[in-house]
């Protein structure tokens, strides 16, 4: 079973802002179905960290590596 990260986790792999990450589901940026909101915290699996890491550099914003945890 794939390890699951909550946004805060996932922002720090990327060395970018929670607020950032977040931001993108609400945009609709990056894909709800594949990463549920379960009892109030969403859920990101860590193989899409790398879907994460591209669209922050789409949108310029620092992010430190690709995201392979």
């Amino acid at each position: 079973m794939p390890r699951l990260l909550s946004v805060s986790e996932a922002a720090r792999l990327l060395g970018a802002k929670p607020k950032d990450v977040s931001d993108l589901f609400y945009c609709r940026e990056l894909r709800d179905d594949l990463c549920p909101i379960v009892a109030g915290r969403r859920l990101i699996p860590e193989g899409y960290v790398e879907t994460i890491a591209a669209a922050l550099r789409r949108r310029g914003r620092p992010v430190r590596h690709g995201g392979g945890a």
